[in-house]
């Protein structure tokens, strides 16, 4: 059952006799800033028939009995928006009890109807945003705290292996700036420089959320130190983002595996190719590979790359799923998978062109690539607008 809204002058407390409040209380998060677009807004009925559906599933949770362990969490996860949709539908009464005083003669009265309307329809305003902003934070669907997250040199050689490296860095100096713990797995490293492949595992609070929309194929653009005619060269990298679930397992079994050793390469001292400390394993019923050849242990490569091939398959399994529950519609927002071109690096102009969002070009590669407040500005404005993108596609789909 709704409360009434507090009321915030004297002339409903003088009519009501309530308390006269002189101050209007913080209901709502006055420094939201973020904007939403026109299809976008609680005033969109589409919008207002799914939060309905929200708050329904809310309260039908609240008097449930016996709730399992996902279902409590799901209740907790729309508290905060449900009671944004209840403040405002609160609001919403008493705008229409001033509206049933347009007839007063009253000057006074008249002038303090119109103070609270004011009044009111700020508060509306901020609480719209908060509501819109909260929808956009309530999917839960990847709440993972862990990950893995591959870098692979693709197309360009040489250059693609220096940028494989670059982009490394970048994002290893980004976990540090999100304050995330950072496990390197594999680094496979080029001669030339750079890498030919990397894993690192990423443990953090909303590291999978915030990194997801990285997976893809980056594509740099630059005259390499050796071109003498100083043509323009096109590399791509790959990087890919597998979450790691803690409630979900995957029992690998010893006879569905053909694991072999071989010796390390590249960089690495006295130790490189001395012994069979490098490991690769192919999972024989998917047909998956991993390699690691971090450690000189191969007892411990071997466990790193089974943890490695673990996450693949969690992520195999998750990606089943989605696409079971995907196949009745085609998503208007991508996967973000391998196989799409997200983001150009161009050094030669110093700008990096995000191919997903409308006016995504930022430059100053420099401070971009050094993996801090740019970068996390991006992946914030890219995240938003694809959930928006996402959200509005189930809304104006609901029966």
């Amino acid at each position: 059952m709704l409360l009434r809204f507090p009321l915030l002058t004297r002339l409903i407390a003088r009519q009501n006799c309530y308390k006269i409040v002189q101050n209007p209380p913080k209901f709502v998060r006055f420094c939201s800033t973020k904007t939403t677009s026109d299809n976008f807004t609680v005033s969109n009925p589409n919008v207002q028939k799914y939060l309905e559906t929200i708050r329904v599933e809310y309260y039908g949770l609240q008097v449930g009995e016996n709730l399992n362990k996902d279902q409590r969490k799901r209740m907790r996860v729309l508290s905060g928006l449900v009671n944004l949709i209840d403040q405002r539908k609160a609001l919403l009464i008493n705008i229409n009890s001033l509206n049933d005083m347009k007839e007063e003669k009253d000057e006074e009265m008249i002038a303090l109807v119109k103070e609270e309307k004011q009044v009111y329809g700020e508060i509306l305003q901020k609480l719209e945003i908060d509501i819109i902003q909260a929808l956009l934070d309530l999917d839960e669907s990847d709440d993972f705290d862990a990950l893995m997250l591959e870098i692979a040199a693709g197309v360009g050689g040489q250059e693609a292996m220096l940028f494989a490296g670059e982009l490394y860095e970048m994002y290893n100096n980004f976990c540090g700036y999100k304050g995330w713990d950072c496990e390197l797995l594999n680094f496979d490293s080029s001669d030339v420089g750079g890498c030919r492949h990397a894993s690192i595992l990423v443990t953090g609070d909303d590291a999978y959320r915030c990194l997801k929309h990285e997976g893809g194929v980056h594509r740099v653009q630059r005259i390499p130190a050796t071109e003498k005619s100083g043509r323009i060269h096109t590399s791509t990298v790959t990087v890919a983002i597998i979450p790691r679930p803690d409630d979900l397992d995957i029992d690998v079994k010893e006879k569905d595996l053909k694991i072999e050793t071989k010796r390390a390469s590249g960089a690495g001292g006295q130790h490189v190719n001395t012994t069979d400390s490098a490991v690769r394993i192919v999972h024989i019923p998917t047909g998956i590979a991993v390699d690691c050849q971090t450690e000189r242990s191969q007892h411990k490569n071997k466990e790193i790359a089974i943890q490695k091939l673990k996450a693949k398959l969690i992520n195999d399994h998750m990606e089943k799923q989605a696409s079971n529950v995907a196949s009745s519609r085609k998503s208007q927002v991508g996967s973000s998978n391998r196989n799409e071109k997200i983001r150009t690096y161009n050094f030669n102009q110093d700008r990096i062109t995000d191919h997903r969002i409308e006016g995504g070009t930022v430059h100053n590669l420099k401070s971009f690539l050094y993996g801090g407040h740019e970068l996390d500005q991006m992946i914030s404005r890219l995240s938003a607008d694809l959930r928006k993108k996402h959200l509005l596609e189930i809304i104006n789909n609901m029966k």
